[in-house]
């Protein structure tokens, strides 16, 4: 083994053996409410493209070039917000020249993990060298580190904050900015897509597929969400979760039905097998032209990102597809 390579383990293993121990990881988010819901996008190989039709006014123009663009690689930032210190890794890909403007993801860890075990575990860095967008993976706060997901929590604003800074200072496409996260972080993303959805042009969750309560968003955001059958932490057929602070959690598909409801799309949606234990549940004819809402269901899976590093603790993390590259495919296809 290499040394990148038992770093990304080491990283991983500290990742969820807090979020094991205390149960940790586990989306906090009360029973989903039903709405009406989204679009559907058909499961297919990993894409390295960028993604249009933008919710935001500005579109694709190019940025008045800096003198001299922050260099490639990872970068420890700060930003004054609620009265506090808040802290988030930046990732620019190399293909980043501050001239022309870039896809920008959020990406968010589990309860009790931090940016720097999110950014390792999701690969989304890795991903951004290859396909050409901006990462950041922000900090959680309290003890252990989560993300509260009510309405109008001071994360929220933290986070709309954070996204109006990130456009002064780096060339950004407000069309397309995305979030993503696991467990906490999911459940965090899927309620930024109810109260940002002027900020947030699509969102994927890993390991918490969720809707939230009072998601009154006017427009249905595109979601494509990522579960395990065998989810210690977060029932797949919904109850209680194991994790966190053991709130109670949808079951997987009604949640997803619910984000289709959320876009007035067919409710009654094609099935297709994608890998051996894999199969894709995908919304399609929608009220709303992009309100596209794909659920992949990993039979066997565990409290784990499709296609990282094994973590047995939390069950089995399958490798016959990548959550990283499907939710970039997915981001990428938005048009």
């Amino acid at each position: 083994m290499t040394f990148r390579a038992f770093t990304i383990v080491a990283v991983a293993l500290a990742l969820v053996a807090p979020a094991c121990a205390s149960r940790a990881g586990a989306p906090e988010a009360p029973a989903t409410v039903p709405a009406s819901a989204s679009h559907v996008a058909t499961p297919a190989a990993a894409a390295d493209g960028a993604p249009s039709t933008p919710p935001a006014a500005q579109a694709h123009a190019a940025c008045a070039p800096a003198p001299s663009p922050p260099p490639a690689g990872d970068s420890d930032h700060a930003l004054a917000s609620g009265g506090e210190d808040r802290r988030y890794i930046l990732h620019l890909p190399p293909a980043y020249d501050g001239a022309r403007r870039m896809p920008l993801v959020l990406n968010f860890h589990g309860f009790g993990s931090n940016a720097r075990q999110q950014a390792a575990y999701s690969g989304l860095p890795a991903k951004a060298d290859r396909a050409g967008f901006i990462v950041v993976t922000p900090d959680g706060t309290g003890e252990p580190r989560r993300w509260n997901f009510f309405p109008g929590s001071a994360d929220i604003v933290f986070v709309r904050e954070l996204i109006a800074d990130l456009e002064t200072t780096l060339c950004v496409d407000a069309a397309r900015i995305f979030a993503t996260g696991i467990s906490n972080g999911a459940a965090f993303s899927a309620r930024l897509a109810c109260d940002l959805p002027d900020r947030i042009r699509a969102i994927a969750m890993v390991a918490a597929t969720v809707y939230p309560a009072r998601c009154e968003a006017p427009r249905a955001v595109p979601v494509v969400a990522f579960q395990g059958t065998d989810d210690p932490c977060v029932p797949f057929e919904g109850g209680t979760s194991a994790c966190g602070m053991q709130l109670p959690v949808p079951a997987a598909e009604e949640a997803a039905k619910n984000w289709a409801r959320h876009g007035g799309c067919n409710l009654e949606p094609p099935h297709s097998q994608v890998t051996e234990h894999v199969r894709a549940v995908a919304y399609s004819e929608c009220r709303e032209v992009d309100a596209a809402v794909v659920l992949y269901i990993i039979y066997g899976g565990g409290h784990t990102w499709p296609g990282a590093v094994d973590v047995a603790r939390l069950g089995a993390t399958t490798q016959e597809i990548s959550a990283t590259d499907l939710m970039w495919e997915f981001f990428a296809g938005r048009e």
